[in-house]
């Protein structure tokens, strides 16, 4: 247990600590206003494109194909999602409309790029392929679904949802492109020349870093108010109701051993950094999103743990 606990720590304290930095640097003077809203920028329109891109490109999806395990992640992303934001909308509409989209978000989309492939890789390397794919098939139904949500409930949106500005939305978001590219590339097998790749390499490495910087920057505690309550429970939901449900679910359909430790992975990683950030460029809640976020990367040290431990307890880890 503690091997576990400390395995966790190690790979989520260092993100915690570099949301501190910023909240440091942004009291001290050091980072202004406009730095964080041009920081949100480059991480929203060439950090996370890259990342994204980068890992598409880079995964060979082909080793592996399980046509159930394809199907039950890309289902119960959409399911799972549609069910946390018909509980939201019905719970909040009235009194809390603008929390909508910053909870749902919160407690639904996984950090999977940062946390949760680099986690199942360590886990289980031999599956390194599967999870790739898993990765490939989840991140760009997050990003389709965030835009949806941000569309209908941006403070901007139209009373109406234009289906037509919706589609442009989705083909025009930059992570969005920064998968259809590295999947194009994967498919065709472009091969990119070493300044190509080294430049990208060097923009995803941004993401982390500089987002996380922003977020700390940007965070301010307003007491135990209605707000910070949604962003508790949104991190609940997000670090432990879900992986709990989906393994559950999964193990009703039949999976076993590695498949589910990696669905409880996939689904109980804290709250992608990329959410905050589309949040602040879409005009959401950002202080639930950024709490949120912040949150779910503490709790998951310890809720990770004790999945892990359990798993291997009951020999569910192969």
């Amino acid at each position: 247990m503690l091997e576990n606990i400390i395995f966790s720590l190690n790979i989520v304290m260092p993100l915690v600590l570099l949301a501190a930095v910023g909240w440091l640097a942004r009291r001290a003077g050091l980072v202004s206003d406009a730095f964080l809203a041009g920081g949100n920028k480059v991480i929203f329109y060439l950090a996370i494109p890259a990342t994204l891109f980068r890992s598409i490109y880079s995964a060979d999806l082909s080793e592996v194909f399980d046509p159930a395990f394809i199907a039950f992640v890309a289902i119960w992303t959409i399911v799972s999602f549609g069910a946390i934001w018909a509980i939201a909308y019905f719970t909040l509409r009235k009194r809390h409309p603008s929390a909508i989209s910053a909870y749902v978000n919160g407690a639904h989309r996984g950090n999977l790029a940062m946390l949760g492939l680099p986690i199942l890789f360590m886990i289980m390397s031999d599956e390194a392929a599967k999870v790739a794919m898993a990765a490939a098939i989840i991140i760009p139904i997050y990003n389709i679904q965030t835009i949806i949500l941000l569309t209908i409930h941006s403070d901007d949106a139209d009373k109406k949802l234009n289906i037509g500005k919706l589609l442009i939305g989705i083909i025009k978001n930059p992570p969005i492109i920064g998968i259809i590219i590295g999947l194009s590339a994967a498919i065709a097998g472009v091969g990119l020349p070493s300044v190509a790749s080294q430049t990208i390499d060097g923009l995803a490495s941004l993401t982390v870093p500089l987002a996380l910087l922003c977020l700390g920057g940007a965070m301010t505690f307003k007491g135990f108010d209605a707000k910070f309550r949604f962003a508790v429970s949104a991190s609940l939901v997000k670090v432990a109701v879900l992986p709990i449900i989906t393994i559950a679910l999964a193990w009703l359909l039949g999976f076993r051993g590695n498949d589910l430790t990696m669905l409880m992975i996939l689904h109980g990683v804290p709250t992608a950094v990329g959410s905050y950030v589309m949040i602040v460029e879409f005009g959401g809640d950002s202080y639930i999103a950024g709490t949120n976020v912040m949150l779910t990367t503490v709790l998951s040290a310890f809720t990770l743990s004790l999945f892990i431990f359990v798993f291997r307890a009951f020999g569910i880890i192969i």
